[in-house]
């Protein structure tokens, strides 16, 4: 059997960074990946898609963004091709087609991952599955008639692959606007349910949200600094980067011809019934929008910046000064609303549950001292909120690559 200092599990941007510098320790070590590199990039995200992040916030290393394009914004394939050719290029030694299926005790104190392939024993393991490992679906969804499509969000890829007919978008976060904008600009009639994602413009006095928010330490944010744990894992800021950055807001969807609802509360077969909580909503949104401008304004007069006052492009995801309460429909007939698919957008769940150590809270959710357990040689990375808040982000995975590979050369160290 082969036994390679440490097994890393998953070869998305966390595992690939983990790879790079535990080369760059001289440790030697297998990355497995049940797919291709970069899978979830290449074939889990609609054809239109683009990092929500700008091109700059690309901070692999060794790969580190250096375009003549830092503002933009890289497509889907693009991204793909970059991870792709940055492991060629370090020479990440992948072995695709296999899947972890069981992580244990192994021979001496090492650690044991049975996979697809065979078992593999190591001193070392880090799992870098990530917390996005499958799409979640409410219960209801099984209610709804047969005669209505369903896809996921990873699944969805264009306006033109569906039936024709009008399209209802359950789940108005990050990805779930950012469908039902490439919905509408097709021509597409959408419908979506609304919950509680919050918003900020995607430019604001001039640059960026990203930049205003690293600057402000949003991404610097620890978990201890959260509410509640479950914060860890709710919807992302809507925002986009298509065609250069738009802005997405509930008040610019509505203004496109959107009919928005609130949250879906039911399903029988063509009949669905929606909370009385659109405004309640919308309100949310527009409240962090607010606070994230009124921070922006404080933190420029405080440290003299000169920064231009907003345009009415950058604020065109606030409500109008004329704009009405949202109109109020509790209960829609599927079929008479001519939906013939339903996109879920209703986020991502995640399974730990093929690892035989307690390493997870009462959520499931791992845990960690940046990155590592309480269990000698096992290590996680690419965790939202791991270590902060850009822990899950590509311009923080790297960081914390860094440090648990050191930390691992310690360990391994401290074995010999």
């Amino acid at each position: 059997m082969h036994e390679p200092d440490v097994i890393v599990i998953g070869a998305g941007q966390a595992g690939l960074c983990t790879s790079y510098y535990l080369a760059g320790h001289g440790i030697g070590h297998e990355v497995l990946e049940r797919e291709v590199p970069g899978h979830s990039w290449s074939h889990r995200r609609w054809d239109s898609f683009t990092l929500v992040t700008p091109n700059w916030t690309v901070r692999l290393p060794g790969a580190e963004y250096r375009g003549d394009d830092p503002d933009g914004f890289m497509g889907r394939d693009e991204f793909a091709a970059y991870l792709t050719g940055w492991a060629e290029q370090f020479g990440c030694p992948i072995r695709t087609g296999v899947t972890a299926t069981a992580l244990g005790n192994g021979r001496d104190d090492r650690l044991r991952v049975e996979t697809t392939d065979g078992p593999l024993e190591a001193p070392a393991v880090v799992v870098a599955t990530g917390t996005m490992q499958a799409p979640r679906r409410p219960e209801l969804a099984a209610t709804l008639s047969s005669r209505v499509r369903q896809l996921d969000a990873e699944t969805y890829r264009n306006p033109e692959e569906l039936a024709p007919g009008a399209v209802l978008v359950v789940g108005s976060g990050q990805t779930g606007g950012q469908i039902a904008d490439d919905l509408q600009l097709s021509g597409r009639k959408v419908l979506l349910s609304t919950g509680g994602a919050r918003r900020v413009p995607r430019r604001y006095r001039g640059r960026d949200c990203t930049e205003w928010l690293s600057e402000l330490g949003f991404f610097d944010r620890t978990p201890d600094m959260l509410d509640s744990p479950a914060e860890r894992f709710r919807a992302e800021v809507q925002v986009s980067g298509r065609d250069g950055g738009r802005t997405i807001s509930l008040h610019r969807l509505r203004r496109d011809g959107v009919e928005l609802f609130g949250r879906l509360t039911a399903i029988d077969g063509e009949k669905a019934e929606f909370a009385d909580d659109l405004q309640r909503n919308i309100d949310n949104a527009d409240n962090f929008s607010r606070m994230f401008q009124d921070m922006v304004d404080a933190h420029i007069e405080k440290n003299g910046i000169d920064a231009p006052e907003p345009t009415d492009a950058e604020l065109d995801g606030e409500p109008a000064a004329s704009e009405p309460s949202a109109p109020h429909r509790r209960a829609i007939d599927l079929r008479e609303e001519d939906v013939a698919t339903v996109v879920w957008a209703t986020g991502f769940s995640y399974d730990f549950s093929w690892i035989d150590f307690p390493v997870c809270d009462a959520m499931g959710y791992p845990v960690t001292d940046r990155g590592a357990t309480a269990v000698p040689g096992l290590y996680f990375m690419g965790l939202n909120w791991m270590v902060t808040r850009k822990s899950g982000l590509l311009f923080g995975v790297g960081d914390d690559a860094r440090h648990v590979a050191g930390h691992i050369a310690d360990y391994l160290g401290e074995r010999r």
